[in-house]
């Protein structure tokens, strides 16, 4: 097993991570779910729930048995592998209503040294072009208004010897489930997570997103006298991944009442 470290919170996180292909399937045994737990906090506490959401959904993937896949990525022209899901939530509940009726997102992460790198992109939609999440701006020159939601959003981060967040600005991301379904190995335990519905499946990725650095590691606001940028460019590959039904309309990281 790796060991992660990086600061979370003006704290240090230390947390074993496991192998690519060997999942944790109790929370209490699944530090990677707990490392996710720590990076949601960081968001919510930054008052960024949104993002906080996505971790904490990343943390349940986990434990609901979800196994990580390889994931080649050029970053700034850089070969990376990182590990890589893609989760995918719905709600069977009244919070239908107040949600997209399917969300996914893919996260993914590395340790170089003492550096951990991680980035997630969300989209509703198979493919959409990555915009700012408070991003109104215009499809194409010229043409009306247009809201976050249809676009995909992306963050990146790197924690540990260097703390910086990045936000997508520009760019393409697809996340399009190729059907594989098969039961989640948490299913018939009756310890898996409550108010949850799992399958397993997988999803073609491509991404070509442009960052854009923010003020400071706490931000969605980018600086902008600072033209600091990265792409981050994903060819088509295929990554596991698992679809989450909840029948509760704000699942915490181990499942619906907490």
């Amino acid at each position: 097993m790796r060991i992660i470290r990086t600061f979370l919170a003006a704290s240090l996180l230390v947390a074993c991570v496991e192998a690519p292909g060997e999942p944790a399937s109790t929370a209490d045994a699944n530090p990677l779910a707990t490392s996710f737990d720590a990076l949601a906090q960081d968001q919510m506490n930054a008052n960024d729930v949104e993002r906080g959401e996505e971790f904490r959904w990343a943390a349940l993937a986990l434990r609901a048995g979800v196994t990580p896949s390889i994931l080649e990525v050029t970053n700034n022209g850089r070969a990376e592998l990182y590990d890589a899901f893609v989760h995918s939530v719905s709600w069977n509940s009244l919070a239908q209503a107040m949600r997209p009726p399917s969300h996914r997102s893919l996260i993914a992460w590395r340790r170089s040294g003492d550096l951990l790198q991680v980035f997630h992109v969300g989209l509703v939609t198979d493919s959409a072009p990555v915009m700012h999440p408070f991003s109104m701006r215009p499809a194409m020159p010229g043409g009306p208004l247009t809201g976050p939601m249809a676009g995909a959003m992306a963050a990146y981060f790197e924690r540990g010897s260097s703390n910086t967040s990045w936000v997508g600005v520009g760019g393409f991301a697809k996340i399009a489930e190729h059907p594989q379904p098969a039961a989640c190995p948490t299913e018939t335990n009756p310890d898996r997570p409550p108010g949850i519905t799992c399958h397993l499946t997988r999803y073609g990725v491509r991404l070509n997103i442009l960052f854009a650095r923010t003020r400071n590691r706490d931000s969605r606001d980018v600086d902008q006298a600072n033209t600091v940028t990265r792409r981050l460019i994903a060819p088509d590959q295929t990554v596991k991944g698992v679809k989450l039904v909840f029948s509760c309309a704000a699942p915490m990281s181990t499942g619906c009442g907490g």
